[in-house]
Formats: structure tokens, sequence, C-alpha cells
């Protein structure tokens, strides 16, 4: 009986092993935009790093003082990125763009909240 949940937990790690192989990476934001689905701190996302942000892109960014946050492009030159966070709207080097938001994972961020992480 025990063993029975040794291939679901195995397919996780194989598949979160690949993921990371294949460059994507995965945050638990602080604060940022809000899904249907809850607050951006309830929940873990999953994002590719990436060069340059685009006008219109989610990404995924760190804010000094903050942390980890999810938001949208509103502009983006010379190095600077403007992010509209929901709430508040920041300046950040392109260097604190952490990379495109792929998916978000709804509620798994509180129990990472729960344990510190």
């Amino acid at each position: 009986m025990m063993k029975s949940w040794i291939k679901p937990v195995a397919a996780i790690v194989v598949v979160a092993i690949l993921f990371f192989v294949a460059g994507f990476r995965i945050g638990h934001p602080v604060s940022g935009l809000s899904t249907a689905l809850g607050s951006a701190k309830s929940s873990l996302v999953i994002y590719k790093p990436s060069g340059q942000s685009t006008v219109g892109s989610k990404v995924v960014v760190e804010i000094e003082g903050l942390g980890t946050a999810i938001g949208i492009v509103k502009s983006a030159s010379s190095g600077i990125v403007d992010v509209d966070l929901g709430a508040t709207f920041n300046r950040v080097s392109e260097k604190d763009v952490s990379g495109k938001l792929v998916a978000v994972i709804p509620f798994l961020g509180s129990v990472f909240g729960i344990i510190g992480l």
C-alpha cells in the first residue's frame, strides 16, 4: 500500500526536472496581479527567463524591498521597464525582470507561505 504513492511522486519529480532543464523556473510571488482564483501571494508561478521584455507581456519581476511580483509590462526602453503590478506601478531595471510568465498555479503558494518559502 505504501508503494502506491511512489509512481505519482516520481512522475512529478521527472516532469519538474525536465521543466528545469528546458529553462523554466518556479517562483512564489509576494505581490502583484491577482487572478480569478486568488491573489498572487497564494499562487506559484512558472516562468521562463527571457532577454527582453515586450509591452503587454506578463512578467515576473524582483522589486527591491518587496520581493517577487507578477506584473504587466507597460513600457520598455533602454534597460528600463515600467511594470503595472495592479495596485502599484513600478519602474525597474531590465535585469530585475526574472522572465515571462508561463502559468499560474493557484493555491499552492499558500502552502509554501506557511512553511516560509
